[in-house]
């Protein structure tokens, strides 16, 4: 089994295509994958943010769109907490509400889509600002922090089997996450080639 994070920008249009796009690898492949999507929040992914949404919205502040992007991603973790695919489903309707339809996230808009997903309303209610969510969301950053991650959409793939040695994907690609989770099994993943140059950062091999 492999286990891939895939760090989010949770307003990210790129980062919603790769969401969507791992879980097409996750349909296609027979190897079973355990799929992260890890939201990262820092001065960089707000900026960005900022500059790419204050056009349409010119009274939006920096400080409301980190806040904004904080309570999308308690949300997100009191769904995981009623399991993690449902987590996944969760988050990803919340975009598709939020990048697609183009509405404005709202606490109420959460509640929205914990309903469409027949979510406990009851316990999400109750999670989406316990200190157990806070606490998901700092893990969150450290892990970000201890792989070295700089940009969204910057992915890991480990082997369950073989955590000593993983893959970064510093840009997503759909057919390298592809070939990488048709390796063989019984191949260590540290095996795995890829006509792409490699480089080594601490124990991950850059593709």
């Amino acid at each position: 089994m492999l286990e891939v994070y895939l760090f989010v920008n949770p307003l990210g249009d790129q980062c919603y295509t790769c969401e969507r796009q791992i879980n097409q690898i996750s349909a296609q492949t027979h190897r079973k994958l355990q799929i992260q999507f890890v939201p990262m929040v820092n001065l960089q992914t707000i900026s960005e943010t900022f500059h790419r949404l204050n056009p349409q919205h010119p009274d939006l502040t920096r400080n409301a769109l980190a806040e904004q992007l904080y309570h999308i991603i308690l949300d997100y973790k009191a769904a995981s907490f009623q399991g993690k695919r449902l987590g996944r489903q969760f988050f990803l309707r919340l975009q598709d509400h939020i990048l697609v339809q183009e509405e404005t996230y709202t606490p109420a808009l959460g509640l929205q889509v914990a309903h469409e997903l027949a979510l406990d309303m009851e316990m999400f209610t109750e999670d989406r600002r316990s200190k157990l969510a806070e606490d998901a969301f700092s893990a969150d950053q450290r892990l970000v922090s201890e792989m070295g991650i700089e940009h969204p959409s910057e992915t890991v793939i480990f082997d369950v089997d073989d955590f000593d040695c993983g893959l970064l994907m510093e840009n997503f690609d759909f057919d390298t996450l592809l070939e990488i989770s048709n390796h063989p099994a019984n191949s260590p993943l540290a095996n795995f080639s890829s006509n792409k140059s490699t480089q080594q950062k601490a124990n991950l091999r850059i593709l």
